[in-house]
């Protein structure tokens, strides 16, 4: 019985270990996923920068961003992204910047394909949402275990580890991006996603709304994030190992 119960807590520990890894990716997916603070800045700073001619002015392509990211992360709202894109293109067209015969181009309103391409990523969010969720609070559960059923040393060594794992796994995904960012982006896209699904023209408003440098910036805050939450985890961990070691000396003493 006491065997079973060591390998119950065994796998508990290595098991935690891994959703501590999940959960802590899940941390930097929020942060981008969840506040409209990463897609405003940068949308701010880097829509429209590979289109000069670009009809809208940067207060609007950040409006479309946003509700962009609304309908394809939050709400699904059909009418408040239409109506921001509406709402751009009639100002566009009252300061004389485009005229009505373009108002149904690639470049100034959104097409059947780009919307079914927002509605996919949709579908994947909402299945990936609650499924972190529940991933996160099984974590929790595990760590408790861990700290209560085994010891304060053992919670120390599952925090180290699953802080590292990421780390490890960030830093060669950081590498990657450095060297070719276009190619993790698209194997990226290539795990959920149909081939010919997520390509647009290079002049199309989706890609005017979000280009290559928005997605890097994503990126960069999505690991900055996740790699300081598993700097604290690793952190934490080795204290309370240590404070475990220091105990168990002078209980022995």
């Amino acid at each position: 019985m006491i065997r079973v119960a060591k390998l119950f807590d065994t796998f508990v520990a290595c098991g935690s270990v891994l959703l501590l890894a999940v959960t802590l990716v899940a941390a930097g997916f929020a942060a981008v996923a969840v506040p409209d603070w990463a897609t405003v800045a940068l949308s701010r700073a880097f829509s429209g920068c590979d289109q000069p001619h670009t009809p809208f002015t940067a207060n609007e392509l950040t409006a479309m961003a946003v509700a962009g990211k609304h309908y394809t992360f939050d709400s699904n709202n059909a009418e408040e992204l239409s109506s921001a894109v509406a709402a751009a293109n009639a100002s566009a067209e009252a300061d004389g910047r485009a005229n009505k015969m373009g108002e149904h181009s690639e470049a100034r309103s959104l097409p059947t394909d780009a919307i079914s391409h927002l509605d996919d990523v949709y579908r994947v969010v909402s299945v990936a949402k609650p499924l972190l969720f529940v991933v996160a609070i099984i974590c929790i559960a595990g760590l408790a275990h861990v700290a209560v059923r085994i010891n304060r040393r053992a919670l120390g060594r599952v925090l180290t580890a699953g802080g590292a794992a990421v780390l490890v796994v960030f830093a060669m995904l950081g590498a990657w991006a450095t060297v070719d960012f276009n190619g993790l982006f698209s194997i990226f896209h290539s795990l959920f996603f149909q081939a010919g699904t997520w390509t647009f023209s290079y002049d199309s408003l989706l890609i005017t709304m979000y280009p290559t440098a928005f997605w890097m910036g994503m990126a960069a805050i999505w690991l900055v994030v996740t790699c300081a939450a598993s700097i604290l985890c690793i952190l934490t961990g080795r204290m309370l190992s240590k404070q475990a070691g220091t105990a168990q000396c002078k209980t022995a003493c």
